[in-house]
């Protein structure tokens, strides 16, 4: 019996170019192209056995979220339940007590601080984390770190589309206890390909998370080194975020000077939505719900004013949540306890777009236009208004002018 590939996943324009389908095919058929737009699988019919299992592990067609957070989490002792986080054992703010790691790290530098910890105590023999290539500072490339100069290195946002299909190999035939760091999209990928293949789920020990809304094209990387006179080849280092909470886009040439720095509210509120990835708009899960840990900002009061980073933490197993408590006992992190309120409250874009008549107008408008919608068992009840409606045709439209470079001097209006 043939069975669906991930060939119907890309036609339906909602692959999430996460790499698990290759990693999962037994006789190597599928290949990745890499784009500017997203990464794409590309599966090979002659040698393709329709066997589905690239189709069962991709997340790009959509999720259990519910039930498979449920399976995860729900039996535990203190286990609590959020709408818009999921599953939760503790809920906290943080940030590293080190200050160089704070400031020059992305939401105060706690995921880095607490892989030094894991690493440094020989809880974890490496972390899959995310790093920009050495031979092109611009491209972010997923890798093993197994010392804390590799965790340093992998430090700060990465903003772009990316895949994991060459480092999954890597994970395979690594020797040691793993975390995986990723978006939830990634997360979800990864948590299934483990269900299938042995080898990968007895490596992992642990998945943490990024709060994530969306993800940017390769577009924008293009558009901001034309928008700010920059020469690719005169790059040796990149940063969306850089000194301080937010902080600023930093570029430095290979010899360490600085090229170029611009506060991230500068830069980032009248371009993001002109480089936004589409298949984003049409995801349910901003929080990294089938994390064992999962990090972010917090955007409300009374954490607004901190310029030099801090972080809020989702926990849902209490093994990981005793360990990130110790990480704080010997000083390392600073952790307090604050009601899961204050931590959905600091992500609205959850609320609104995630969980609610965001997506749904997102997916109501590609079922009109008969395109495909990825399946989930989260289904959100209210009323779609025409403001949302409005909103996500105007969305539409941008990213449709942030891909065509001959457009850039209307981006260019926007960005002040």
């Amino acid at each position: 019996m043939n069975r669906d590939n991930v060939n119907k996943v890309v036609k339906g324009g909602i692959c999430c170019s996460c790499g698990v389908c290759k990693s999962v095919c037994a006789k190597n058929a599928i290949s990745f192209k890499y784009g500017i737009e997203r990464n794409t699988p590309m599966v090979d019919a002659k040698a393709c056995v329709s066997c589905g299992l690239c189709y069962d592990v991709c997340p790009g067609k959509g999720v259990s979220l519910i039930q498979q957070s449920k399976l995860l989490y729900s039996e535990q002792a203190d286990v609590n339940y959020n709408k818009y986080c999921g599953y939760y054992v503790g809920t906290y703010i943080a940030h590293s007590n080190n200050e160089d790691i704070r400031y020059h790290s992305s939401s105060g530098g706690v995921v880095t601080q607490f892989l030094l910890y894991l690493i440094r105590n020989r809880i974890i023999d490496g972390a899959l984390v995310v790093r920009y290539r050495s031979d092109n500072p611009l491209e972010p490339e997923p890798f093993i770190a197994t010392t804390e100069e590799e965790i340093l290195s992998s430090r700060g946002s990465k903003y772009l589309v990316l895949s994991y299909d060459k480092v999954l190999v890597d994970l395979e035939n690594f020797e040691g206890r793993v975390v995986v760091v990723g978006l939830p999209c990634q997360i979800q990928g990864i948590r299934m390909l483990s269900e299938k293949k042995k080898r990968i789920r007895e490596k992992i020990i642990g998945y943490f998370a990024i709060y994530c809304s969306l993800t940017k094209t390769k577009h924008s990387m293009d558009y901001y080194l034309w928008r700010y006179g920059m020469n690719r080849n005169d790059i040796g280092r990149f940063s969306f975020r850089d000194d301080g909470c937010l902080g600023y886009m930093k570029v430095e040439d290979k010899s360490g000077n600085l090229i170029k720095k611009v506060k991230y509210e500068k830069y980032w509120h009248g371009t993001h939505n002109f480089f936004v990835n589409s298949r984003c708009a049409l995801c349910i899960d901003h929080f990294g719900e089938l994390a064992d840990i999962s990090f972010g900002d917090i955007h409300c009061e009374p954490y607004l004013h901190d310029t030099v980073g801090i972080s809020s933490i989702v926990t849902r197993n209490k093994g990981w949540d005793n360990l990130l408590n110790e990480c704080s006992d010997v000083k390392e992190l600073f952790l307090q306890n604050v009601p899961v309120e204050n931590v959905t409250r600091s992500q609205p874009y959850s609320k609104i777009r995630k969980k609610g008549e965001g997506v749904k107008g997102a997916m109501i408008l590609r079922t009109f236009l008969r395109k495909t919608n990825p399946i989930y068992d989260y289904k959100y009840d209210g009323k779609v208004s025409v403001k949302t409606y409005v909103f996500e045709i105007i969305n539409t439209i941008m990213r449709n002018v942030g891909a065509h470079r001959t457009l850039w001097c209307i981006v260019r209006l926007f960005d002040k």
